[in-house]
């Protein structure tokens, strides 16, 4: 590109107002998003394979939503009140479980995680189930289900049924 093009170009941009930082600045991002306009709580919830596996996978703690018959599949989550932005802890709710088609609830107590938890280690809501070897193969659906302890809003269930579409959790051979 030549050395007069250039220049042009630079008056055209600086003549329409345009300058580089200023094409660079981003929008700022909502350092506070609370409270929530459209829900009363949010659920994070992400599925991972877990050590308790009868059938060894190819990697553990590895974020998925597909498992083989034998893998263990661990639930962990976030539950949000999206009006204030607290995170739900065990004071807070009396119940959590994961209900799947089939299986008993599984309760989801509320602890610190990793191998060797201490003092840094964060806490969730988390809980595991081992597909067994007779679970039908396909897409399976699950939902969260937790009951509020205290507060305004006391006894009230809080329910989430993941219903993305185009995504499922599934059974493979």
């Amino acid at each position: 590109m030549s050395r007069r093009l250039l220049v042009t170009l630079a008056a055209a941009a600086a003549a329409a107002g345009l300058s580089a930082p200023a094409l660079a600045v981003d929008a700022p991002f909502p350092m506070n998003p609370w409270p929530g306009s459209s829900v009363d709580y949010a659920v994070f919830v992400e599925t991972l394979l877990g050590h308790g596996s009868k059938v060894k996978p190819p990697a553990y703690c590895v974020q998925t939503s597909s498992f083989r018959r034998g893998y263990q599949v661990v639930f962990r989550m976030y539950i949000v009140n999206a009006k204030t932005g607290k995170v739900l802890n065990g004071k807070d709710l009396s119940r959590v479980v994961v209900r799947i088609p089939g299986v008993p609830d599984l309760v989801v107590p509320f602890r610190p995680q990793g191998a060797r938890p201490d003092a840094t280690s964060p806490w969730l809501w988390s809980t595991a189930w081992v597909v067994p070897s007779d679970y039908p193969l396909g897409s399976f659906t699950f939902q969260i289900v937790a009951t509020v302890k205290r507060g305004p809003d006391k006894g009230k269930r809080i329910t989430f049924k993941p219903q993305v579409p185009g995504t499922l959790w599934e059974i493979t051979p």
